[in-house]
Order: structure tokens, then C-alpha cells, then sequence
């Protein structure tokens, strides 16, 4: 197996609100982790996120911060902007809340069409032409509880959702191309942490064991192919999703579908 790069990439850092909240108070439902033993159950959270510019009508953005819907936000107002441009045609992702990358470059690309200011911010006069009454902020949500970790899972998330679409290579490890384990250790390189190189190495000896998993943790699998434990993972980030390097890149997966509820075997927090 190849060493670990220490390749860097820009990251694109989620709201801390967003993983605090999910991970400190995940919604369970059990299905896919019902196999799994040790009262494994599924989490809440997804990610989501699609493309271009022009500018004409300027955006009000100074005179009410609180109306603002935009980058790092989660929210019931985020659900209604990602269900508008689903219906659009702009978003093809799953609407799920929370304010991304991908999220971002779908109001950028409608922004574009209307010839509004293309700032990836959903504003008085984006929100007008949205149709959209009142938007409510991030900034509203209440969090009980906040720490380290939350941060961390959150640059994990980050970093997992950075590559999707990077090819598949065998013992690939950079943006050039990765190997399923190798997707692994490229994420956790990026927020400062090493971890074994194969799947099973890292199911023996990194993180922690964790009863469900929340976003940002690792999610095991066994048998994907003949080798001994754990022989693939990826990076779950809610409602029954992970990114993963599979043989198509790194892409998002459903974990509840047979195939992976059947190879499940657990999850491990790895934070430090």
C-alpha cells in the first residue's frame, strides 16, 4: 500500500451549528444498523448539494444580516430554497437543510438566469424572485451543547464532500485519484489527524467505537472483497448516507440498501 500524502486541499469548513446539533441529537429510525449489533441504529443528516455567473441587479446584503440565507446555514428556509431550485432544475441532490458548496453554486447558477447579482447568497432580491416569504437563518438555531469535536466532524464532513467526484485509482491517496481506504486517510490528513492505511487496520486501532453512528464518523463494512475484517468504509454523513471511494470515485452512497446493510459491521468516532 502507498504511504500517506501530505497533500493539502482547500476546505470547505460546514456550519459548527450543523454537526453540533446533528451529532448531539441524531433522529433514529433502525434499519440499516439494525444488523449491525450493539444497538446500532441510523442517523438524520444528509449532504446535498450543483454550476455558473453574470451580474445585473445588485443585492441588498446590508441592511438585514437575519434575512440572509447562505453558505454554512441550516434550516427549514434552506429546505424551501433547495426544493425551489430541485423543482427547477438547478439542484439535483437530496433536500436536506443544510447550506453547502453545492447548494451554493445551484443559487449562483439560478442567480445567473434571472440576472441577479451572482453571489451564491440568497437575499432580499433573490428571495423575492424565489418567491420566497421571510427567510429564517442558522443564526436562529438554539444549540445546547458545543465542543471540539463538533468542529472537527464538521472539517471532516467538509473535506469528505471537497472530492466528491475524484476518480477512483487504486492506492491512490491525493485528488489525482484515491482507493476506498485511501479517501479515508486523505480526510482525516486534511484536519490533522493519522489514521491506519487499510480499513481493517483502522477498524482494529484508530477511534472509538461508537453504538450509531453520527455525522462525521466512520462507517465499516466487511466481505466488499476477500481480505481479512474490514475491507471498506466511508465518511456517514446522515440519513443513511456516506461518501465513499467506490469503484465509480469518490461518490455519495445509500447505506440502507441491502448490499451495505448486509457488509455492515459498525462505526468508529475518530477525532483525534
Amino acid at each position: 500500500m502507498l504511504a500517506q500524502t501530505n497533500h493539502k486541499a482547500r476546505k470547505y469548513v460546514l456550519s459548527t451549528a450543523f454537526v453540533t446539533s446533528l451529532a448531539l441529537t441524531p433522529i433514529f429510525s433502525g434499519s440499516v444498523f439494525a444488523n449491525a449489533g450493539a444497538g446500532a441504529s441510523e442517523g438524520d443528516l444528509t449532504i446535498s448539494e450543483s454550476n455558473i455567473p453574470n451580474v445585473e441587479q445588485q443585492e441588498d446584503t446590508s441592511s438585514n444580516e437575519a434575512s440572509l440565507i447562505q453558505r454554512g446555514d441550516v434550516s427549514e428556509s434552506v429546505e424551501d430554497v433547495q426544493a425551489l431550485l430541485q423543482d427547477q432544475g438547478y439542484y439535483t441532490y437530496t433536500v436536506d437543510g443544510i447550506f453547502g458548496p453545492i447548494t451554493e453554486q445551484a443559487v449562483r447558477d439560478y442567480q445567473a438566469d434571472q440576472g441577479l447579482q451572482v453571489d451564491g447568497i440568497v437575499g432580499p432580491n433573490t428571495s423575492e424572485a424565489m418567491g420566497l416569504s421571510g427567510s429564517e437563518s442558522s443564526n436562529d438555531l438554539t444549540i445546547t451543547e458545543s465542543g471540539d469535536n463538533s468542529d472537527i466532524q464538521a472539517d471532516i464532513v467538509a473535506a469528505a464532500e471537497s472530492v466528491i467526484g475524484t476518480p477512483y485509482v487504486w492506492g491512490g491517496t491525493t485528488t489525482d485519484g484515491m482507493d476506498s481506504s485511501g479517501f479515508i486517510n486523505y480526510v482525516f490528513d486534511q484536519v490533522g489527524i493519522d489514521v491506519s492505511r487499510t480499513h481493517s487496520e483502522m477498524w482494529q486501532n484508530d477511534g472509538v467505537h461508537v453504538d450509531a453512528p453520527s455525522v462525521g464518523d466512520v462507517v465499516f463494512f466487511e466481505g466488499t472483497y476477500e481480505t481479512e475484517g474490514a475491507s471498506h468504509s466511508g465518511i456517514y454523513i446522515g440519513d443513511n448516507q456516506m461518501i465513499h471511494a467506490g469503484n465509480d470515485g469518490v461518490s455519495v452512497a445509500d447505506i440502507s440498501i441491502d448490499y451495505w446493510k448486509n457488509h455492515y459491521i459498525g462505526a468508529k468516532s475518530i477525532t483525534e
